[in-house]
């Protein structure tokens, strides 16, 4: 049987996928196949395409700020458009990545966007990485969605923000690993215009969240609710959180993986 992994959109909260991948890493959790939208999409897509958690990690606390965020928010500004993207593709390149069609990874991949011209969800799992990734992350009023193909394309958290039908369909045996960073709803007024709009699409997006998360097979909780959507101040603090989530976990999941595996050799 397949191990199969649905990470789920939050923005900065995110981060927190990363350190889940470490400690899959460190304990050789092997994973089959990736589903991910937003942040989580990205972070998938680059570990299915064989970047490791590590430098992933290393090369978002080292990119400066700034680059990953508009100073401007303050002020009601927006991020910058291709600020993620950017890092993305830094990454594919400086492993040899960039270029590689998404059906010729290492792990299986998909992506989740929304076209905005016909209001439906798109899955990507063919073509470039680099441009699903690029699609996967467009949130709407944040991000400038990607055009392709007669297509506007934006952040698949508009209709689905844990995909986890999506990583079920391609047939056979699978056991569904979720990680969920969504934050419940809260009293506290957002910060900025960002803020106002993020928290608008993950109401409207909270119902089928929870159905998702019915249909998996286990449920990682990173502890980062506490953090705002887009504070990439507390990068370090949300990577640590999946990290530590990922270990108090890791005894349950062998007892659900490893007999699963041991089946199949």
């Amino acid at each position: 049987m397949k191990t199969g992994l649905v990470l789920g959109g939050g923005a900065v909260r995110g981060l927190a996928h990363i350190g889940v991948l470490k400690v899959f890493e460190r304990n050789g959790i092997k994973i089959d196949r990736i589903a991910g939208t937003s942040m989580g999409g990205a972070i998938g897509g680059l570990y299915a395409a064989g970047v490791p958690a590590g430098a992933i990690e290393e090369k978002i606390l080292n990119t400066p700020k700034y680059r990953l965020l508009d100073m401007g928010i303050r002020h009601r500004g927006l991020l910058a458009g291709n600020a993620v993207h950017q890092v993305i593709n830094e990454l594919l390149h400086q492993h040899s990545k960039q270029g590689v069609p998404i059906e010729q990874l290492p792990i299986e991949f998909k992506a989740i966007a929304v076209d905005l011209m016909c209001g439906q969800q798109v899955v990507l799992d063919h073509g470039d990485l680099g441009t699903a990734l690029r699609a996967t992350t467009a949130f709407p009023g944040v991000f400038a969605p990607l055009m392709e193909d007669g297509r506007m394309l934006v952040d698949g958290g508009v209709l689905n923000n844990l995909p986890v039908e999506e990583a079920l369909e391609e047939g056979g045996e699978c056991f569904i690993i979720a990680v969920d960073v969504a934050r419940e709803h809260e009293k506290k007024p957002p910060r900025n215009m960002v803020e106002v709009v993020y928290r608008s699409y993950g109401l409207m997006a909270a119902g089928r969240r929870h159905v998702s998360l019915k249909k998996a097979d286990y449920v990682i909780r990173p502890e980062v609710g506490y953090y705002a959507s887009f504070d990439y101040t507390k990068a370090a603090e949300c990577i640590k959180a999946g990290e530590e989530a990922a270990e108090r976990c890791l005894e349950e999941l062998r007892q659900h993986i490893e007999p699963q595996q041991s089946r199949v050799v």
